[in-house]
Formats: C-alpha cells, structure tokens, sequence
C-alpha cells in the first residue's frame, strides 16, 4: 500500500446495494427519494441480478474484469438477457459505484464504457391513419358481436385504442386516468389533466415534472369520452375512466392486449404491435406529421427534453414548410411588397 493511502472499509456489496436503494436522493428532495416503482425496479435488479453474483464481494474487490465476467455471463444466461437489459444493470451498477466512491469505499467507479453492450436499433409500429380507421371498425365489430360483460369490455378497448392513438398517453396514464381528471363541458373545449398513474399495481405520480401536464381534447375524443362515461356503471368523478366492467378496478393491459391483438388480425394488419408502447408512437409521429410545432409536440408527449421529441419528428419526415414560410413573410415580407409596388 502507498504511503499515505487509506485502507478501504471492507463492506459488502449487498450491504451497501441493499442500503443505498432505501437512502438514494436524486434530484428534488421534496420528491422523497426513488418514485415507488423505480425503487421497485432497482429492487428487482439487485435482489434478482447483482447480489446473486457480487452480493458476496467486498465492494473495493469488484473491478472492471469482475464486471466483464457478470456481463458474459448474463448474455449467456438462461434465457439470455437483451442489451438493452444489461444496460440497465450497468446504469445501476454505475449510480451505486459511485455512492461508493463519495462514502469512500472504492477508489474508483469500475464500470466502464467498454461494457455497455451495443443496444438493436429501436423500432416502433406507426399505424397510418387508414390503418387506425380499420382498427377502430373491427373493435366495433368485436362489440357487436358479444353479449353482456364481453360487449361493455370490447366497446371501452376500442374507446381506450382512440385515447391511445389520440392522445397518446403512456400506459400508467390510461390506467390511472380518473373521471375527475377530464373535463368535457369546457366552454373552450375539453381537457385532460394527466396526474395520476398505475404502474406495478398501485398508484403512482407521474413519471416526471414534464408528464404532469393538461392536455386538449379534440372534439371526436371528447365525444367519444362522453358516451363512455354513459354506457360505464364506473362514472364518479373519482372512478377510472378505464377499468373492469365488473368490478371497477384498474384496466387489465394483458386483457387489452389480447383484444388489440384480435382487431389487428381481423383488420388484416400482420405488424406486431405493442399496445401502449406503439399506440403512442404512433399517435405522436402523426402529430407530428401533421404539422404540430415542436413545442406543442414536446408538450402533448409529456417529455423531459426535446431530444426525445425530436425522435418523432424525425420518424415522421415532418420539414415544417408552413414555418419557413412564415419565417419568410416576416424576414423579408415588406421589402418584397415594397418591390412589387415599385
């Protein structure tokens, strides 16, 4: 040992891992620390992952080699896990290092760049319109075709799929979306205020400062809104807008699935989909298509920064020729007029 260098703590990983997720403080401490569910998912990670393979370690033992080992392993695993998953991991890994590092008790971060595995290129299912229409009239059809419970629940997925693709709320959203959260008699039109969701069975906040907003509704949604709250038993201001027709809990996504799944098929649309994840792709690359600001875009989506909204925009193809134009008429619309004139 050099001269003058401090012996580390011997502490393990699991105790320290295990220590830190119930103390971790990012961001704003008014928020309390980890939201619930991201706790939940560190949590997850932790006990299912990391300390099975370094709980054991003394923190300071753990170096970049020992960290390529864990990776090898878990790509080869049974079943083997994605990219993007070990990423993940290594996202933690790296936040719980460097607590270490700020206690003292590792001299340095030991995750390296050099292990982040290269994640697929990422790619959605965007519905066009015409496509959006034909999944609408077979959910219609699924509805008319079934009796009793089965009907109720088939004529909400289909309003569900519209407030999808529509408003392109995140799955936690439409789950946790409450009647007193819309409002549809605004003499300036319908709103939707987004500040509850369900995520992992219980209700959570949104998943940031940014996803707390209120959005507009357009009239078709708005209508379509308001006859479901007539044809729902579940329609107090503090019932779900989206639940189960018996018993008024939360929507089941496994269920909805299941019944997107059906309406894609009989609509002749072999894509795979994922229904939430897609269903707002989707509803934000039209937005965009359609010639939305990107502000506005940034602000529907709900999005903490706009390089993620500049993801839709992109897929979208959207050049904003509307705006150069009116840049135009305002750079050099007067010299122009005056030229005419002369």
């Amino acid at each position: 040992r050099k001269e003058g260098r401090r012996k580390l703590e011997p502490v393990s990983f699991a105790t320290f891992a295990r220590e830190w997720v119930k103390t971790y403080r990012p961001g704003d401490p008014e928020q309390g620390g980890l939201k619930r569910s991201t706790r939940e998912g560190y949590e997850s990670i932790i006990e299912g992952h990391l300390n099975p393979e370094l709980g054991a370690l003394k923190l300071a033992a753990i170096d970049t080699g020992r960290l390529k080992r864990y990776v090898a392993r878990k790509r080869q695993g049974d079943p083997p896990l994605q990219g993007r998953t070990i990423n993940r991991h290594l996202n933690l890994l790296h936040l719980i290092f460097g607590a270490a590092g700020d206690e003292e008790l590792v001299r340095s971060n030991p995750v390296s760049k050099k292990l982040r595995a290269r994640e697929p290129r990422r790619r959605w299912t965007i519905l066009s319109p015409v496509e959006i229409c034909r999944v609408e009239r077979t959910f219609a059809e699924l509805a008319d075709e079934a009796e009793g419970e089965e009907r109720a629940w088939c004529e909400q997925a289909r309003v569900v799929f519209l407030m999808v693709v529509s408003a392109g709320l995140r799955r936690g959203e439409i789950l946790g979306l409450r009647w007193r959260h819309v409002s549809l008699a605004d003499p300036a039109g319908a709103l939707l205020r987004v500040e509850e969701t369900w995520v992992r069975g219980a209700a959570d906040t949104p998943k940031s400062e940014k996803s707390e907003r209120t959005m507009a509704l357009g009239e078709r949604l708005a209508s379509e809104l308001f006859d479901h709250r007539g044809r729902t038993a579940y329609r107090g201001d503090d019932e779900r807008v989206f639940c189960n027709p018996l018993t008024g809990r939360p929507l089941d996504p496994k269920r909805y699935a299941a019944t997107l799944r059906l309406a894609l098929k009989r609509a002749e649309i072999a894509k795979p989909m994922r229904p939430f994840h897609d269903g707002r792709h989707t509803s934000l690359t039209n937005e965009a298509a359609s010639g939305s600001s990107p502000m506005a875009l940034m602000a529907k989506a709900g999005h903490s920064d706009f390089a993620t909204t500049q993801l839709y925009i992109d897929l979208a193809g959207e050049v904003f020729r509307e705006e150069a134009w009116r840049l135009e008429e305002r750079l050099f619309g007067t010299a122009t007029r005056e030229a005419k004139a002369l």
